[in-house]
């Protein structure tokens, strides 16, 4: 029987070890708008009558916006419509108000009823989050998720799906230019468009020196600055104008937008501007611990130490103003490690992890993986911005 009247665990706790190996809700890297994606498994819940769902309620989600992707389907055990309700009602507003999006898939009609009921009671601007999708290809149409980031049993799910019509719509965005001309180019392609070199001051791309401009003169003391996402619609357009070639007036719009817009610049880089292994080294090097040089280590990647350089002066700049911003290097860190550091595949750049797995312990060994990488970055992005002298 489970243990009558359970206790919020601590992170520090054997019990929420136990729970948390489950991998009922993992990280599995960013969407489009440089935002983490959460993943919540149903299949992954545990036999309640070995483990009182309520301990699996705690407090440890994300303080900056996220979206949230939650698998129904397959599920060998189910939570209560009472469990769900209550689950409902005691995430903490901030984590709500962070949830960007939910896209819930493959979830059967008495459970729509039961999240739709408790929206309409509970909050109504809530279920305009809320996006109900049949198969995974609607899912991949509005977010990218590494597919080695689904558990097997999700796609064997899908795959068995019958096919039926179906009323899904993307729903209208701004068109992308086929060539862009800012986003998802390489530094030394955007130097030779652009008329500048290793030798300019400084040697980095136009939409970045507009972006952090922008940023030093009106978001550096900004509360929360980097964490928070603008409207899609507004990002997508500003981003468009960008890739055009077009004028863009980053007055007119919230440095949220510039802010988001410099994570995303990172993000779809060809090349990640830090490879795991050169996470690696620099932490060997940070630590004392290796004989090689920045210049060495970055010896086939001069533009991404100069643009690493640029970056890291500018973030240590935020971090000066964190009593009032509130942003410290790590806060900064976790928000700009996923776009710095992955591994660089030239033979499919979406995909930051190791192929996929064929078993459900293989895939949950990937969220293990991603997470532990990003763990060890976090550090070395915060030494970097306390100690961004070493890049210079």
């Amino acid at each position: 029987m489970p243990p009558a009247n359970p206790t919020r665990l601590l992170a520090s706790s054997p019990e929420y070890k136990g729970i948390a190996q489950l991998n009922i809700i993992y990280e599995a890297g960013l969407d489009s708008e440089s935002r983490p994606i959460l993943i919540l498994c149903a299949n992954n819940l545990p036999n309640p009558a070995t483990i009182d769902y309520d301990l699996i309620l705690t407090d440890e989600f994300v303080e900056n916006d996220y979206v949230l992707v939650f698998f129904s389907s397959p599920a060998k055990y189910r939570p209560s419509w009472l469990w769900l309700l209550k689950a409902y009602r005691e995430l903490d507003r901030r984590y709500k108000k962070n949830l960007k999006a939910l896209y819930a898939v493959h979830l059967g009609r008495s459970y729509r009823m039961i999240f739709d009921l408790a929206n309409k009671i509970t909050s109504p601007k809530f279920a305009r989050k809320l996006r109900y999708l049949q198969r995974l290809d609607e899912l991949k149409q509005l977010i990218q998720v590494p597919e080695n980031m689904i558990p097997k049993a999700v796609i064997d799910y899908d795959m068995d799906l019958p096919i039926l019509p179906t009323t899904f719509k993307l729903n209208s965005v701004t068109p992308m230019p086929t060539v862009s001309l800012a986003f998802g180019r390489s530094l030394q392609d955007l130097a030779s468009l652009e008329g500048w070199s290793l030798d300019s001051n400084p040697p980095i791309p136009h939409v970045v020196r507009q972006l952090v401009d922008h940023l030093r003169g009106r978001g550096i003391d900004k509360e929360g600055i980097f964490r928070k996402s603008p409207a899609s619609e507004e990002l997508r357009m500003v981003k468009a104008k960008f890739n055009y070639g077009d004028p863009v007036d980053l007055n007119a719009h919230d440095v949220d937008v510039s802010a988001a817009l410099l994570k995303v610049f990172l993000r779809e880089l060809p090349t990640s501007l830090i490879s795991v292994e050169q996470s690696a080294e620099l932490g060997k090097l940070l630590l004392n611990s290796s004989t090689s040089t920045v210049q060495t280590i970055f010896a086939h990647k001069p533009y991404a130490l100069a643009l690493l350089r640029y970056l890291m002066v500018f973030l240590f700049d935020v971090v000066q103003h964190s009593n009032i911003n509130k942003m410290t290097a790590h806060n900064l860190a976790v928000v700009f490690t996923p776009n710095l550091i992955r591994i660089d595949d030239p033979v499919n750049n979406n995909q930051d992890y190791a192929a996929i797995p064929s078993t459900q312990e293989g895939a949950m060994a990937t969220a293990a993986l991603y997470l532990k990488q990003m763990n060890q970055g976090i550090s070395l992005v915060e030494m970097l911005i306390t100690s961004h002298c070493i890049l210079l």
